[in-house]
């Protein structure tokens, strides 16, 4: 028998990785002196420490090197190939993960940059804030959903690439780059579906006739007036938002269906069913909105 510092130099470790090997289950001592607590070992043993720290090193777990140790050397090297064909396995996947990190991070550039912009250009008129009545508080809550509605949007596209819920003279743009494309192109319907109707539901081309109106306003200098007062509706359906605006009337922009559109997705957790903003012009010189409503499903 050897002492744990002789079988330490003969295997070319240090004692606490025998102590530690011991601890685990995986290489006991031969004897244990009762009386001083001292360790010893076979000369023999070393053939089995050989074994556990190649073992080990293949980056084989506690649990296969003890169901392994028992085994022959055919054993083990049927074992080391079954580890190099995983490891290859890893390596390749790494390399899959390293070709497509580029790429990736492009991408998601391309997302960030068209989300700030797309945001940006269509909520970022004063006079329209003003118009809504929102503090700079509220500005700030209302920017702040619009762009978390547009990046879940862009982002279960660009997982799936399936059709997207974007509709361009009654096309539907498929892909995250075509989108991508589309915002950044301006090819938007007026209503700006996009942000608001995440879902996908096909925009009908104008108001049905049997839907209902369900609030209105008329004679008003500015929205805030009435913005508060109108119901949120969040049972499933379509909604149809209808200006008719003076010409002097502050309302009177090209991004005022956006606004309009967001600021209703913003007082909601979920919006179930699309939402469409059309202006005209006023034909009495007094302004007027009204909402529609329609359940999903029902006939037009």
């Amino acid at each position: 028998m050897i002492t744990i510092q002789g079988f330490a130099k003969l295997c070319g470790c240090n004692t606490q990785t025998l102590r530690y090997y011991d601890r685990i289950g995986l290489l006991t001592p031969a004897k244990v002196d009762e009386w001083t607590g001292y360790r010893y070992y076979e000369e023999e043993q070393a053939m089995l420490f050989v074994k556990i720290k190649n073992l080990q090193q293949a980056d084989f777990t506690i649990e296969e090197i003890k169901a392994l140790l028992p085994g022959n050397d055919d054993l083990l090297m049927a074992a080391f190939e079954r580890k190099i064909e995983e490891q290859q396995q890893k390596l390749e996947r790494i390399r899959e993960i390293q070709r497509s990190y580029l790429k990736e991070t492009m991408d998601m550039q391309k997302l960030v940059s068209t989300i700030i912009v797309f945001v940006d250009e269509h909520l970022n008129n004063p006079v329209l804030w003003e118009e809504f009545g929102a503090d700079m508080d509220r500005r700030t809550e209302i920017t702040a959903k619009a762009h978390a509605i547009l990046a879940d949007m862009l982002a279960k596209n660009r997982e799936t690439l399936e059709t997207v819920p974007l509709t361009m003279d009654d096309q539907a743009v498929s892909g995250a780059e075509n989108v991508i494309r589309a915002i950044q192109e301006g090819n938007l319907d007026s209503a700006g579906r996009i942000l608001v109707n995440p879902d996908g539901t096909e925009e009908p081309d104008g108001v049905p006739e049997d839907a209902a109106v369900i609030f209105e306003r008329h004679g008003w200098s500015h929205i805030s007036e009435w913005i508060r007062e109108m119901p949120l509706l969040k049972e499933a359906g379509e909604r149809y938002c209808v200006f008719e605006l003076t010409a002097e009337s502050a309302a009177n922009d090209v991004d005022l269906p956006m606004m309009m559109l967001v600021m209703m997705a913003s007082e909601m957790d979920e919006l179930k069913g699309g939402v469409t903003c059309n202006t005209i012009p006023s034909k009495d010189g007094q302004n007027h909105f009204r909402l529609l409503y329609k359940k999903t499903g029902t006939s037009s």
